[in-house]
């Protein structure tokens, strides 16, 4: 204890109340921390590769009609795994935290990038272990980063529409029958032919009827949704579409009439009680919602509109006026769908009907609708559409089936995109991170100081990924290893492990190939991860804490 000004200093543990812990061991809490990350990587490296291994993962239904077996997953998506899965320590949450992120801002590479920051962290641990300060390891892993990045543009190769069939095949896998993704690098080809691709403009819909060869590839938009009222076409030709976002009611416009006559500002929503004490009132009231509701549909039949479509409910009063007028209406719609179709038809998603304008209307060139007995599923397609947008539907005798395959669909798609962007993709199979690895290894000396020791120590983080894509395939991780290393010696830079051969080749005549966005993603997000759990010390639970001064 000392004493400065008056004020009592005293260690941490003389203001916590009793029972509260702190890691009065500094080496222990990082040592706890470092294997926490550890335990997380531990979780999914097994899912990685072609040959990577499924994980069950127990879930809540999210729907009411889902079945029993919904009430788990099976999955190899480190996404998934870390998003569903609860974990106790603080360190653990904040590596699958910041390792999921990846997912979100990539659509791939999570369990790469938990790879890495588990095996950073339990290099970092020996190092501190060892002697050195965090702040050097953090210094070292700092100073990697971007030397990592140097080793990325060096592996490196240009996009081109082949290079672009090797990605999609790359991430699917096999998940699909090979004429599906046939079609799918076509569209996708087609659809980047300026260089960019707007991921969103490929859907993913999952069917649980037939099989996953029963799936197919879709020039335009599925909806898993029927016809609501009595009107309901088989077909239709250069159709005329209107798309809100708002429930549709007669009620509604009631209240958006009174609001509007009431003077109320745009966007604001008013509780409105209307009191109908009378036969005669209840009389009025009901015929001005007659005509409100009337007013609503006019502009849509004046429009020449043949299909509604809401993304919110719409009332029975207002299907029967459409039905009358021979417009066909979808209702509960998915809003993100509907978002994609209005930019694809040049139509325009509405806050509400009342904004209508013929402008607003967008135009497709084919609508048809198909039922699903089985499993008592229609589903709308529309196809022929002005701008890009296509889906994929997947068949599956279960959820689980169609889920996996969906996932997979939608990170090729996002695959594609992040690639077109930066220009760029890197040889697949662990390829990359051998580059990685010889280069900071190379470059580690020039460092100089303990960091270089660091550095080093990163090199074999990274390297845990081509040995884990090794072991997950049944061969040798320590032969794998070594054979890779003396050809990237020998200048073979695009040396990896071809996973479903189970031999080592050439990642990019084997046309194995990733994104450079995801591995530069993977290392950023793995070291931001590392660095931040090095700074900690302390673990302190959440109380009050008081410091008393000396009379």
């Amino acid at each position: 204890m000392s004493h400065d000004g008056g004020r009592t200093q005293t260690g941490v543990d003389g203001i916590m109340a009793e029972g509260q812990a702190t890691g009065a061991d500094r080496e222990s809490v990082v040592e706890a921390n470092a294997t926490a990350a550890a335990t997380v990587a531990d979780l999914v490296e097994t899912t990685l590769g072609p040959h990577g291994r499924d994980k069950i993962v127990y879930r809540k239904p999210e729907k009411e009609e889902e079945g029993l077996d919904d009430y788990f997953q099976v999955t190899n998506s480190g996404a998934y795994i870390l998003k569903k899965v609860p974990f106790e320590s603080p360190a653990a949450s904040m590596v699958a935290r910041v390792a999921a992120a990846q997912d979100d801002r990539h659509g791939d590479g999570t369990t790469t990038a938990t790879v890495y920051a588990g095996r950073m962290l339990e290099a970092a641990a020996d190092l501190i272990d060892r002697g050195f300060h965090p702040r050097t390891v953090i210094n070292g892993i700092d100073a990697a980063v971007p030397l990592a990045g140097d080793a990325i543009d060096e592996a490196a190769v240009p996009v081109d529409e082949d290079r672009i069939a090797d990605l999609v095949h790359t991430t699917l896998g096999g998940t699909v029958t090979e004429p599906l993704a046939d079609t799918l690098v076509a569209w996708l080809r087609d659809a980047a032919a300026d260089g960019h691709l707007d991921p969103d403009a490929v859907r993913t819909e999952s069917l649980r009827a037939g099989s996953l060869a029963d799936s197919e590839f879709v020039d335009g938009l599925v909806l898993k949704k029927s016809f609501a009222g009595n009107y309901v076409p088989e077909s239709l030709t250069d159709a005329t579409i209107a798309m809100t976002t708002q429930a549709v009611t007669a009620s509604q416009q009631v209240n958006d009439r009174i609001e509007s006559e009431a003077g109320a500002d745009a966007g604001t929503s008013q509780s409105l009680t209307i009191a109908a004490e009378t036969a005669d009132d209840l009389q009025r009231f009901t015929d001005r919602e007659r005509e409100l509701v009337e007013e609503s549909v006019r502009p849509l039949v004046d429009a020449g509109v043949d299909v509604l479509l809401a993304a919110n409910r719409v009332d029975e009063a207002t299907v029967a006026r459409l039905d009358r007028a021979g417009i066909a209406v979808v209702r509960n719609a998915d809003e993100a769908r509907l978002k994609a179709l209005a930019r694809a038809t040049g139509g325009t998603l509405l806050p509400h009907l009342g904004a209508f304008d013929p402008d607003d209307a967008g135009s497709v060139g084919s609508i048809t609708r198909r039922e699903y007995p089985e499993v008592e599923q229609e589903v709308v397609f529309f196809r022929d559409l002005p701008g890009d947008l296509a889906s994929v539907l997947l068949h599956g005798s279960t959820w689980m089936a169609g889920w996996e395959a969906k996932r997979n669909v939608n990170a090729a798609v996002a695959s594609v995109a992040s690639a077109l962007e930066t220009g760029q993709v890197v040889p697949g199979g662990g390829a990359a991170e051998m580059a990685i690895a010889q280069h900071l290894r190379d470059a580690a000396p020039g460092v100089g100081g303990r960091e270089s020791m660091v550095i080093e120590a990163v090199a074999d983080a990274v390297e845990a990924v081509p040995r884990l894509l090794a072991r997950n395939a049944g061969m040798d991780p320590t032969d794998a290893i070594l054979d890779l290393r003396t050809a990237h010696s020998r200048g073979e830079r695009d040396a990896g492990v071809l996973g479903l051969e189970r031999e080592l080749g050439s990642a990019l005549d084997a046309g194995v190939v990733e994104p450079a966005a995801f591995k530069r993603g993977s290392i950023h997000t793995a070291a931001g991860a590392a660095t931040t759990i090095l700074r900690i010390d302390d673990v302190i639970s959440g109380i009050d804490v008081t410091v008393s001064e000396s009379p």
